[in-house]
């Protein structure tokens, strides 16, 4: 149990630390479209909804996922996003990938930094659904930007029942 809130504590920490520089200067340099960024992130689901109980993340095992993926971006208000995440869990000191995510969407690139990305979900493991996405750029440099994201990814499918989870995502565009 101690354990647990110390990841949470660190997962706070490191998400304070890039709130600190979300008022650094940004670039006013003008982007040129179309334009494709990759990125890479780090995503933590806090728990689910299923059946009608909850189960957080941290309670009998750990998952943690991996999105990576590239961003076209044709204005500066819409873009098409194309993510691949690997999902890994850690139970009972084993450690296994779970499955894969081909997660498609549209940005909807908003003022001051935020983006809403409707996406498709489509898992290895024979689950398929939805997924709405808020995003944040944190810090905006010339050559990259740091963001968070938070997303209620809905699951349906493969003889289980509905499940509705929510995520903290911390990334990197370049």
């Amino acid at each position: 149990m101690k354990s647990n809130r110390i990841r949470v504590l660190a997962v706070l920490f490191v998400l304070c630390l890039f709130f600190k520089n979300s008022f650094a200067q940004q670039d006013q340099s003008t982007p040129t479209y179309p334009r494709v960024v990759g990125f890479f992130a780090a995503l933590v689901p806090i728990g689910t909804l299923s059946s009608g109980s909850f189960k957080g993340n941290f309670s009998n095992s750990t998952t943690i996922g991996f999105p990576f993926g590239l961003n076209l971006l044709t204005s500066d208000h819409l873009g098409y996003s194309m993510e691949l995440v690997p999902f890994i869990v850690s139970q009972n000191g084993l450690d296994k990938m779970q499955y894969m995510l081909f997660h498609p969407g549209v940005m909807f690139r908003l003022n001051h930094g935020f983006t809403v990305i409707p996406r498709l979900a489509f898992q290895t493991d024979g689950r398929y659904g939805f997924t709405p996405v808020l995003s944040k750029i944190i810090v905006r440099k010339r050559n990259y930007q740091l963001f968070v994201s938070v997303s209620e990814p809905a699951r349906f499918g493969n003889n289980l029942p509905s499940s509705f989870t929510t995520t903290m995502q911390v990334g990197i565009t370049f």
